[in-house]
């Protein structure tokens, strides 16, 4: 059923939503979709964003020919590339570049030239926009020239713009950008989320809090039973910290996840190892580029130590110092030991003596397989193999090529959550959990605070030095 704030917002030409989390935002998108009459454009920003949309038509059996659902970036690259003398976009122009913004103001250069204004028109009655918080300034004036030609309607919530992007193309604000284009009908505000799982009382305090949220207060002195603080201190050693990462209500086959700074993915993949849990890891991240450099710049021995130092930071029981002294031995004695090489020391041998990609993957592979390792980085794991294979199955396959080409496969194929994670508020935004743990270095803005309280529906345990504090 579509909510009155909703109803209200369709009776004009444009309009905007304040959508909390686990409101039913996207039920209410695929609901216009379906029930508006001629065909819809609705535009979002990630690729796990645009299949959760498609799965909500779905559910209401909305035909294909109503809603055509791209994220802002695709829609712009499709128009812009096929009208160029009116976009401007650079023939020369790559993904690979990962220059979205000079897509998306190419794009909105050409809606306001007018030159489809007609074809537009022609395809669509309207446009959706989800998430528009996290809009940035090519993205809204980009919006703002559909506008003008259809009608319009966003969706989104201030208290969860915590992505900054680039400098130059900064995420516009809510109340002093937005509002003025797109008026404001109303707020979603029956908890869903929280009410799908008899939990209500947690969606409703996550209301109510909202507002002192918003002004920078955190306040957990009156909270429903769900939520817990903890005292702890900002700056933990890991093997301590891990101690207060629980919670006594998780049942089995339910999922827990440990927020924890945005800044230290090594710090993260520590805790993961000493809770038993596996880390969120962001896609062609900074640990992964890393990787990359160690192994191309190094030979021998070193590139040995390279491959050891990310097992060591990725699998739990990796033993890399002991493996490093046995491969040292094997290089400088070879066939004089009276215990045979095992499967990852030949391997690893192999990468001391030759730079093909083949053999750094052979020896991960064969770390993975040994007695008592665990993956505890299991999506970077995945992705530096899959990147090295490519290059290995494709000779003329740049390194940079394979990892943009698996970066693709990995946004479009999504997260899996699993049962113990442990990652940031940037890297678990839009996912939800049926516990978290917030520890007293993952949050720094009021923002960050608002998306990590709301990703649990079962309940909350807060680790930090105070019970109620201020937040800028």
């Amino acid at each position: 059923m579509i909510e009155v704030a909703v109803g209200q917002m369709l009776a004009t030409r444009k309009g905007a939503i304040e959508a909390p989390a686990g409101t039913g935002k996207t039920e209410q998108i695929a609901l216009v979709a379906g029930t508006l009459p001629g065909r819809w454009l609705v535009l979002t920003h990630t690729v796990a964003g645009v299949d959760a949309i498609r799965k909500r038509l779905k559910k209401y059996s909305v035909p294909d020919m109503k809603a055509q659902v791209e994220t802002i970036s695709a829609w712009s690259h499709r128009w812009a590339r096929a009208f160029p003398e009116n976009s401007h976009l650079s023939t020369q122009w790559t993904a690979k570049e990962n220059d979205w913004s000079t897509v998306q103001q190419a794009a909105a250069d050409l809606v306001e030239s007018g030159a489809v204004q007609s074809v537009l028109a022609a395809s669509y009655d309207g446009v959706l926009v989800d998430e528009y918080q996290d809009c940035a300034e090519s993205q809204h004036r980009l919006i703002c020239a559909l506008s003008r030609m259809m009608r319009c309607y966003v969706f989104g919530d201030p208290l969860q713009a915590i992505f900054g992007f680039t400098r130059t193309d900064r995420v516009v604000d809510w109340h002093t950008r937005t509002l003025p284009e797109f008026p404001l009908a109303g707020q979603l505000a029956t908890p869903h989320r929280w009410n799908a799982v008899d939990n209500g009382e947690l969606g409703a305090w996550l209301l109510s809090a909202r507002p002192g949220i918003q002004a920078g207060k955190i306040d957990l002195t009156n909270v429903p039973q769900s939520v817990e603080w903890v005292q702890c201190e900002v700056g933990q050693p890991v093997t301590d910290l891990g101690k207060f990462c629980f919670v006594r209500s998780q049942q089995p086959g339910q999922t827990m996840a440990v927020l924890d700074s945005s800044f230290d993915a090594v710090r993260r993949a520590k805790l993961a190892k000493t809770i038993g849990g596996t880390t969120v890891e962001p896609v062609s991240g900074r640990c992964e580029r890393d990787f990359y450099d160690s192994v191309r710049n190094t030979g021998g021995i070193e590139r040995v130590a390279a491959v050891l130092g990310f097992a060591s930071s990725a699998f739990a029981g990796a033993e890399a110092a002991p493996k490093r002294k046995r491969v040292e031995s094997l290089l400088a004695n070879p066939g004089r030991q009276r215990i045979p090489a095992s499967p990852a020391e030949i391997a690893l041998c192999a990468v001391a003596r030759d730079a093909s990609f083949r053999h750094v993957v052979d020896a991960l592979q064969c770390i993975e397989h040994e007695a008592g390792v665990t993956v505890t980085r299991p999506e970077l794991v995945y992705g530096i193999k899959a990147s090295l294979r490519l290059c290995v199955e494709n000779p003329s396959l740049s390194l940079e090529d394979a990892t943009w080409q698996v970066a693709n496969t990995r946004r479009e194929r999504g997260r899996i959550v699993r049962n113990r994670s442990v990652g940031s508020t940037l890297l678990v935004k839009g996912l939800e959990f049926d516990h978290v743990v917030i520890t007293p270095d993952a949050c720094r803005t009021k923002l960050e605070w608002y998306v990590a309280l709301t990703r649990a529906t079962r309940s909350v345990r807060v680790l930090s030095p105070h019970q109620s504090f201020t937040v800028g």
